[in-house]
């Protein structure tokens, strides 16, 4: 996506305050040189230098000129800033574990969303950095194109000097993780779940999936896969279902219906996510199966409704995600660190010994 000229004038300028080619109290060029240097009008230039003041990288005196602010206004602040697109049940256990860290540094934690927008993220992430937070931990879009969008916010941090820590999914393309990273195992979790299965006789296994190509998911669906092959069972396609880019309150409810016209369908099927979960067991509910005897169901993430409904899932550390990522980003080290941090499958009962669905 193209920036506008007002942004890349600002563009341009911010990158050589922050590298210290105008040094804090330096008068900028005036509006007159910088247009002609940057082939651009002398109102392009002042509404970057206007964004620029927004943001507190420079102070406008009217009559003098423009200046660099000065850095005794800008000392790093103890804030730690958690960035991510919602709000829910799984970002406020890490919000959590952030919190509880952040604070054994001195810290505080500050949250707020980030748009995936070109100009509006730039400016977001300037005025991070003539705030001097200590840094960033961040939660990417999850959406088609996933890597393109969150591979440029990434971009806009590191121009910006500003530390990062990824958590949630790895921002990655061609199994290369940019940054440090602090997740979930969920390739170790998903053979587990699927070894369970397996020793309750479940011989036809299906899963339904959202956004192949994102990492936690291509990941989960690995697990699925290699622990199928490691017990001589078929990795059949048309028993796993992969969704596209359709509302989060319709995901899974024609895939399950499709594989339910299936000649053999699968006696269980494991959904990528909890709420994805929750639409197979209603559609289910909806024509008259029943979980779990005539589907054993499992889900992803151990939301408050799948106790209540008895549906097994996958308990992810989002207390400890929260925690280790502080860590990670108060602690700098050379090398990238990228870890994985075990789940725990939780068995309730959405499902039954395969037995006991052939008997019903």
């Amino acid at each position: 996506m193209a920036m506008l000229p007002r942004q890349q004038v600002a563009d341009a300028l911010l990158h050589r305050i922050s590298t210290g080619q105008l040094p804090p109290g330096q008068r900028l060029p005036t509006e007159l040189a910088l247009a002609a240097e940057f082939s651009v009008s002398r109102g392009t230039v002042r509404s970057a230098l206007q964004v620029l003041a927004e943001q507190g990288a420079v102070e406008l005196q009217r009559g003098v000129g423009c200046f660099v602010r000065s850095t005794a206004k800008t000392a790093e602040r103890n804030l730690i800033m958690f960035l991510h697109p919602q709000t829910d049940e799984l970002t406020s256990r890490m919000v959590s574990g952030m919190e509880s860290r952040a604070s054994e540094f001195g810290c505080e934690l500050g949250i707020g969303s980030i748009s995936a927008g070109v100009e509006s993220a730039w400016q977001f992430a300037a005025k991070l950095k003539f705030e001097r937070v200590r840094g960033i931990i961040f939660i990417p879009y999850i959406q088609p194109n996933y890597y393109d969008v969150n591979s440029r916010l990434l971009d806009l941090f590191e121009f910006c000097n500003l530390r990062y820590v990824v958590i949630d999914t790895p921002i990655a393309c061609n199994g290369v993780i940019r940054g440090d990273f602090v997740g979930n195992d969920g390739y170790t979790a998903m053979r587990q779940v699927v070894r369970a299965l397996i020793e309750r006789g479940h011989r036809r296994i299906g899963s339904i999936r959202v956004f192949a190509g994102v990492y936690s998911s291509d990941q989960r669906f690995r697990g699925i896969v290699d622990e199928l092959n490691a017990a001589g069972l078929p990795v059949s396609p048309e028993l796993h279902r992969v969704i596209d880019d359709v509302p989060l309150p319709e995901q899974g409810r024609a895939q399950i219906h499709d594989i339910l016209r299936l000649s053999s369908p699968p006696s269980a099927v494991i959904a990528s996510h909890d709420l994805l979960a929750l639409n197979v067991f209603d559609e289910l509910r909806r024509v008259g199966r029943r979980v779990p005897e005539d589907l054993s169901l499992f889900g992803f993430d151990d939301l408050y409704f799948t106790a209540p409904l008895e549906i097994s899932t996958v308990r992810q550390p989002q207390y400890a995600i929260g925690r280790r990522a502080v860590e990670f980003l108060l602690n700098p080290a050379a090398a990238r660190r990228q870890e994985f941090l075990p789940c725990e499958v939780v068995i309730r009962n959405s499902v039954s010994p395969y037995y006991l669905i052939k008997e019903a």
